[in-house]
């Protein structure tokens, strides 16, 4: 959210990322980095997500940043990609699992991962060349953490472009895999639009906008736009935000390759007492957490129709 509100013109949005950057200057974990809650050992995404912050307010250069940034490149992998966990070791004693339990799921490069990590000033050359291996032949991304290949495939395909570029800016080998991603997209968008069907999802349409937007203009695709848009605005509550639908999800870790059929339950924690290994593979893998407070899916809904309105202007 904070590196949505940094970009946005009001005076109260700045100041709210502001806010967000002086509490994360607080609560930076020893080694470095950032974890997505207090409990929990710092992990590459967290990080990256502070450092975005940070550069969207020109604090890329404070000793707190500096010092994630150190953090995180621990977390680049021998095939140019970006990990979640850079060891195993820290999240393995916080689970409970024995050394015997690989975690080469946790510590592989991650597509989606590295797709966000890529906005980085100091990241986006080293992690090109992965990004560009990891398209997959239908135009997308695939999503680690999340059920919703949109969000990895609206991360590298803005990355790859560059801030405020479309494939017609860009050079022939960029524009045709940023087109590719965009066919993909269009051929979905329908589904994330029909609100009669279980797979309606405000957060994915919203990533999928991002994605066709990015696109050379066709009648096709600027209607799909302006449906979309439309539906965004339709969807919104009285209150400002958009309905969750953000949904991550929580492989086990030793897991490469996450099955989207698999029998993923919603995350209820664990039960009373001493858990065992058993215990601890049953509650709390293969399950998943949808964006409670809603603040997730708005901030990408503000982040894609600020990116549609920028870009079809």
């Amino acid at each position: 959210m904070g590196d949505v509100l940094a970009g946005m013109r009001e005076s109260e949005a700045r100041g709210a990322a502001d806010a967000a950057w002086r509490f994360l200057e607080q609560v930076a974990v020893p080694e470095g980095g950032w974890s997505y809650n207090a409990r929990v050992p710092g992990d590459g995404d967290s990080t990256l997500w502070g450092l975005r912050l940070a550069e969207a307010l020109g604090r890329e250069d404070s000793d707190r940043a500096r010092a994630a940034r150190d953090f995180l490149e621990r977390h680049l992998r021998e095939d140019g990609g970006l990990t979640t966990y850079a060891s195993p070791h820290p999240v393995r004693n916080y689970i409970g699992l024995p050394p015997v339990f690989p975690f080469k799921g946790w510590t592989q490069s991650h597509s989606c991962v590295t797709a966000a990590g890529a906005h980085l000033t100091s990241f986006r050359e080293r992690l090109h060349e992965y990004l560009i291996q990891q398209q997959l032949e239908d135009g997308h991304w695939p999503a680690y953490w999340w059920f919703e290949e949109e969000y990895a495939t609206a991360e590298a395909v803005t990355a790859l472009a560059g801030a405020g570029r479309k494939a017609t800016q860009c050079e022939p080998g960029i524009a045709s895999r940023l087109e590719r991603a965009a066919r993909w997209a269009l051929g979905r968008a329908g589904r994330w639009m029909d609100t009669s069907g279980s797979g309606s999802s405000t957060f994915a349409l919203a990533h999928g906008l991002r994605v066709m937007a990015r696109a050379a203009p066709s009648e096709p695709l600027t209607d799909s736009l302006s449906q979309g848009v439309a539906r965004l605005c339709e969807s919104q509550t009285p209150g400002g935000s958009w309905p969750a639908s953000a949904r991550l999800r929580v492989p086990r870790p030793d897991v490469t390759v996450p099955n989207p059929r698999a029998e993923w339950t919603p995350w209820t924690g664990l039960p009373p007492g001493e858990p065992s290994p058993a215990v601890i593979l049953k509650h709390t893998f293969t399950n998943y957490s949808l964006d409670h407070f809603a603040v997730y899916t708005t901030a990408t809904v503000l982040k894609a129709l600020n990116e549609v309105r920028s870009l079809q202007a």
